[in-house]
């Protein structure tokens, strides 16, 4: 009886493992999609971090980043963003990367739903 449980813990936490990765390759595809689309120059992604989750940003402090997010000059000024759900947990990635001919590595850190099925706002 004790096997048997333990064989279920360890298959319950290798399932769940096997979920956090795929939505961290789904969220740094979406990423990447959306740096394609609208940098205003070839960057290098050197990394991701891992996707996690946030409850206090506010609708508030969304409007905030998507205002300050149109004046950042990495990317066009015609990127669409997805609508946040009221109330709703986000997560989040940081992608870490290097423009052309500079030593210096920046970040920018990107918002999503909780489906992945858009960035609702970066920073």
């Amino acid at each position: 009886m004790k096997h048997s449980r333990a064989y279920i813990i360890i298959g319950v936490m290798a399932l769940l493992l096997l979920a956090s990765c795929g939505q961290r390759y789904q969220a740094k595809g979406i990423v990447k999609d959306f740096v394609k689309a609208y940098a205003t120059e070839e960057i290098d992604i050197s990394d991701f971090s891992d996707l996690d989750s946030t409850k206090v940003i506010s609708d508030s402090l969304i409007l905030a980043l998507r205002d300050k997010a149109k004046s950042d000059p990495l990317f066009k000024k015609d990127f669409q963003l997805a609508d946040k759900p009221d109330g709703a947990t986000l997560l989040f990635i940081r992608m870490r990367f290097q423009l052309p001919n500079d030593t210096l590595e920046q970040s920018r850190t990107f918002y999503f739903d909780k489906d992945l099925t858009g960035i609702v706002a970066f920073k």
